[in-house]
């Protein structure tokens, strides 16, 4: 049976020589970071386990996922996206003492990930694996999805999932970090790395969460470049749109707009700021929760 995440491998295989070839060309290989690739795989293992799996097999990372691990996500009754930029620390091609990195390689780093840090019961990730500086996880999406799951008290029996994406598939290395591209590596990833209309495709999910920025040009420009935006963004909770907005996207049933959460405000508390937005972003998907439950 062919999973999620094998089509996401056949949709990152297609294009991954030619992306390849064009920032050798370029001589921008050791200057990105690798592209960010999603997968539903989650192997079940503890990471000593898993490790201990990955030494006695050395092409461990290609073997195609079986369906009863994707389910977390599959069988949830809403599916949530959330969009951060571009990928900050992420997976590079010559990593000192590994084999050069492909698509498997990189699709496994977002799987270990999961495994270590995804609580997939709740739909939160754990705040001690992950650095306390990490506010787009540990405040922004964990605290949307403590509202989301406040929301699911009175339907006891639904589930919620959620998949990390970044609308900047690419970054420059930074330390050992990431930064956003300029505008002719970004023509590169437009030209032979548009991944995400398709990644859209498979996972179909019910909501999309760009934490991003609003009034954040570029960001809003690649949004643009992977989505159908019908009509103008819409004011929620009497909040201006240069905060957060509601947006109207082809084949998306709910998506909304906001600032990242590493956003600073000058004159307010940054949590109690960001969470004035969460909320009003809670309450307008409470206002079509049935819709979304397939209630009405």
């Amino acid at each position: 049976m062919e999973t999620l995440s094998d089509q996401l491998t056949y949709l990152y295989e297609s294009k991954w020589d030619g992306l390849m070839a064009q920032l050798e060309a370029n001589g921008l290989k050791d200057q990105l970071q690798c592209p960010f690739l999603i997968s539903l795989y989650r192997s079940g293992q503890e990471k000593e386990e898993r490790e201990k799996a990955q030494e006695a097999d050395a092409n461990w990372y290609a073997k195609k996922a079986d369906a009863e691990h994707e389910e977390w996500y599959t069988k949830a009754d809403i599916k949530i996206m959330f969009f951060g930029r571009e990928p900050n620390w992420w997976v590079r091609y010559d990593e000192e003492g590994e084999a050069p990195a492909d698509v498997g390689k990189v699709m496994s780093v977002y799987e270990d990930y999961l495994d270590d840090n995804y609580n997939a019961a709740d739909a939160h990730f754990y705040k001690e694996g992950i650095d306390h500086r990490n506010r787009f996880l540990l405040f922004g999406v964990n605290g949307i999805m403590s509202g989301i799951r406040e929301l699911l008290k009175d339907f006891s029996d639904k589930r919620i999932s959620l998949v990390w994406n970044e609308i900047s598939k690419l970054s420059k290395r930074k330390g050992g970090g990431g930064k956003a591209v300029n505008a002719f590596e970004h023509s590169i990833e437009k030209k032979y790395f548009h991944v995400i209309p398709e990644e859209i495709k498979i996972l179909r999910p019910d909501i999309v969460v760009f934490l991003t920025g609003p009034k954040e040009i570029k960001y809003c420009d690649y949004i643009r470049e992977n989505f159908n935006i019908i009509g103008e963004p819409i004011a929620i909770s009497g909040l201006s749109t240069n905060d957060v907005e509601k947006l109207q996207i082809e084949g998306v049933k709910l998506a909304y707009l906001t600032h990242h959460p590493g956003y600073m405000p000058k004159e307010e508390k940054a949590d109690d700021f960001h969470w004035t937005l969460y909320n009003a972003i809670l309450a307008d998907i409470k206002e079509n929760i049935d819709k979304l439950l397939k209630k009405e």
